[in-house]
């Protein structure tokens, strides 16, 4: 058994007002989400949104929602700063539709989100389901994304497959300076995507 106490849910399958977070609500737990939007075309509906990002906290650990003023086209975005005790961090989820190709318009958009970051000075986490594969060297996408990170000075601290058929399509970054984190992958059995710890 784990104790967690922050988790961050990529491609959640949820709407405004889930039902399943507002039941974390009111047993005191701490959420800040962001479902998917809808168009309007497909409103009302009872198909699945697929998409959708989350943290969420035990009651111990307060956490508000950040605005970074940035709109991604290709990948859904959700910023938080986690605070427990003296302790603050500013966690960047992401969730990159792996459905979808990987074009300069998602380096631009990761770029514009990095901007403004890194002018925190608390600890910076950037994670979440990025669907690059990080284990191809070869992978043009692969370099870019790292670059960029390294740019940002930021460093992937996943090396294990992340995924149920292999690969390492999640991601775990920190800055170069922050102490390097041991990211365990596990897999839970919940999802074909590993639980990163």
């Amino acid at each position: 058994m784990h104790n967690i106490d922050v988790m961050c849910l990529a491609e959640t399958w949820h709407d405004t007002d889930s039902v399943a977070f507002r039941r974390l609500r009111f047993v005191g737990y701490q959420v800040v989400d962001r479902p998917r939007p809808r168009p309007p075309s497909e409103l009302p509906t009872m198909s699945t949104n697929h998409g959708g990002v989350a943290v969420v906290s035990v009651s111990g650990v307060r956490m508000l929602s950040i605005a970074l003023g940035v709109d991604p086209i290709l990948f859904e975005l959700l910023c938080a700063r986690v605070l427990s005790g003296s302790f603050s961090a500013i966690v960047v989820l992401i969730y990159r539709p792996g459905s979808e190709a990987i074009t300069t318009t998602f380096l631009v958009d990761l770029a514009e989100t990095l901007d403004r970051v890194v002018a925190y000075n608390d600890p910076v986490y950037i994670v979440g389901d990025l669907n690059v594969r990080l284990d191809r060297d070869d992978d043009i996408n692969n370099k870019q994304l790292l670059e960029l990170l390294d740019v940002y000075v930021f460093t992937v601290q996943v090396s294990d497959p992340t995924h149920a058929r292999g690969g390492l399509l999640d991601v775990v970054a920190t800055r170069h300076d922050d102490a390097p984190l041991a990211v365990t992958v596990c897999d839970a059995g919940l999802s074909d995507h590993h639980l990163l710890l």
